[in-house]
């Protein structure tokens, strides 16, 4: 079917042999021409370009990423936040949770399952939605991967000496999530499981031509109780004390075929690069490194294995970069600043990888979910609810309340608008709220509503964030932080979106689109027909 659609168009390059499709979490229109990441720029300017596309409402990673692929918002898709009521109405209360994350309430067709059915060879490495495998998401033609929401074995670990427990004076045993591991002090560092583990310092930076991540040993093979491959980092080691650093083991979910020749070949996967206590700033950016390295490891292993004709891939380093240091880097923070420019390295060393694997005949597409935005102070809004009297009948859901109707188990509200009118006029108290969305009204523009939507949606001012906090309206924030997740259209939310290839002009400038109008780009690419659901439309049509 595709190559007939090819051929009908009667233009060279008409179709590409791949169309690459990558999305960089958090990497918004506005972060895209300030970041030091010239290799996207340059492969920008060569081909397409729009001045942002709007994400989901809210302007979360879930439902962001399922408009991507759907080409629907969650309305259509069924995705409709990280975290959003579970269904149907019917069976559960207002207040249960399902992750958006997964596909367990997809209800639109995936890109990856689109070109699959029209005789693309797909692949579709680690994008949120893929798992669980289900009819919805899957499909003979489309190799699907995922370590994001499979079952984790063992999280990152940090340990001291004290951690360990020593069998002999050198001999050491200890357990990592359901592992036990056992190892041995030598004159350079560890031996674990017969891996050597040699004591190095923190990197201070990353230096043009290293190697990611180039102190890590290397990976243990494990096969129980999942086939993985395990790292270690040994930050620090004297005769009194140690640091060391181990990798987290997560389940490989495969949608058909073994995932064990991936990792003896290409290595092991790091979902996310370590954000916790022990190690500091700069000991925890080399765990970013790993993760962006074992990426693009297996994006080449899987390029090169499957040879597919579409294939989707996802980094979430600018999103964990944005989370961590955008509120600092507003607030003057030179260790913040210091630190994001070593994360865009990062990036760029990525970007230098993927730019090397599409062909003069592919395309390039490149993407992302949703912007970032600094704060540096908070609103309670389920805590404003209880004091209006109203927090049996509404909760806060990412930037929207949901209120319990009586379609829901249990429910109490008949009345759903003047109960709604009763929320807004609570919240519409106080100034830090700019606007109000209804389904009803702002459906059309924003995608919101459907069975896993909520009933209001609202936007703050500039600076603001929800955190809940029992007995507080306004409670502090431990430090400036950057989020995500407000009216989609603001300038600061917006993703950013480019395409390079035979197809596209140099310099070609596309006014600002709509998350959903990527899937349809990519289809128009490939030469097949759009997702089935799809409400987008192709910027090319």
């Amino acid at each position: 079917m595709r190559w007939l659609a090819c051929l009908l168009l009667l233009a060279p390059g008409a179709c590409a042999d791949t169309v690459f499709l990558f999305s960089l979490d958090g990497l918004g229109h506005q972060l895209f021409d300030k970041a030091p990441l010239p290799t996207l720029q340059r492969l920008a300017a060569k081909g397409a370009r729009a001045a942002g596309i709007q994400p989901a409402f809210p302007s979360t990673t879930a439902n962001s990423h399922a408009a991507l692929w759907t080409g629907a918002y969650g309305d259509v898709s069924g995705i409709a936040a990280n975290s959003q009521p579970r269904l149907p109405r019917q069976d559960h209360t207002f207040r249960e949770r399902n992750n958006g994350y997964r596909a367990d309430q997809l209800t639109a067709e995936p890109i990856w399952v689109t070109a699959a059915r029209q005789g693309v060879r797909t692949v579709a490495y680690q994008s949120p939605q893929v798992f669980p495998f289900l009819p919805v998401n899957t499909h003979e033609n489309a190799i699907t991967w995922n370590g994001y929401q499979t079952r984790q074995v063992a999280p990152h670990q940090v340990l001291r000496r004290s951690d360990l427990q020593f069998t002999s004076a050198t001999e050491f045993r200890f357990r990592h999530g359901s592992m036990e591991l056992r190892g041995a002090l030598t004159a350079t560092g560890l031996r674990i499981e017969g891996i050597d583990v040699k004591a190095a310092p923190a990197e201070t930076g990353l230096a043009a031509g290293r190697p990611l991540a180039r102190r890590f040993s290397p990976g243990l093979t494990v096969d129980d109780p999942v086939p993985a491959v395990v790292y270690f980092r040994l930050f620090a080691y004297t005769k009194d004390d140690l640091l060391l650093y181990v990798s987290p083991v997560q389940e490989m979910g495969l949608s058909q075929g073994d995932a064990r020749p991936l990792l003896r070949e290409a290595g092991g996967f790091i979902g996310n690069s370590y954000n916790g206590p022990k190690l500091d700033e700069w000991q925890a950016m080399e765990t970013t490194e790993l993760l962006t390295r074992q990426n693009l490891a297996h994006t080449a292993w899987l390029q090169r294995h499957y040879e597919p004709g579409l294939f989707l891939g996802y980094l979430p380093v600018a999103d964990e970069l944005g989370h961590r240091y955008a509120g600092l880097q507003a607030a003057g923070d030179a260790t913040a600043t210091r630190a994001l420019s070593w994360g865009y390295g990062i990036i760029e060393r990525w970007s230098q990888g993927i730019a090397k694997l599409a062909g003069r005949r592919d395309h390039l597409v490149i993407t992302a979910d949703h912007g970032m935005t600094p704060v540096s102070k908070a609103v309670n809004v389920n805590e404003i609810l209880r004091r209006a009297g109203l927090g049996d009948v509404a909760v806060h859901v990412y930037n929207s309340v949901l209120l319990n109707t009586t379609d829901w188990k249990g429910g109490t509200v008949a009345d759903r608008v003047v109960t709604r009118a009763r929320v807004q006029a609570a919240l519409a108290a106080y100034d830090v709220f700019t606007g109000f969305y209804t389904p009803e009204e702002h459906g059309a523009q924003y995608g919101i509503g459907g069975p896993a939507g909520s009933d209001l949606y609202f936007d703050l001012k500039p600076g603001y964030t929800v955190r809940e906090q029992v007995g507080e309206i306004f409670p502090p924030l431990e430090s400036p932080t950057g989020v995500h997740g407000f009216r989609p259209d603001r300038p600061d939310m917006l993703a950013t979106l480019f395409a390079v290839g035979p197809r596209l002009r140099p310099g070609t400038k596309w006014p600002r689109l709509r998350s959903i109008d990527v899937a349809p780009l990519v289809t128009t690419l490939l030469g097949i027909a759009p997702p089935r659901d799809a409400r987008g439309r192709s910027p090319m049509r």
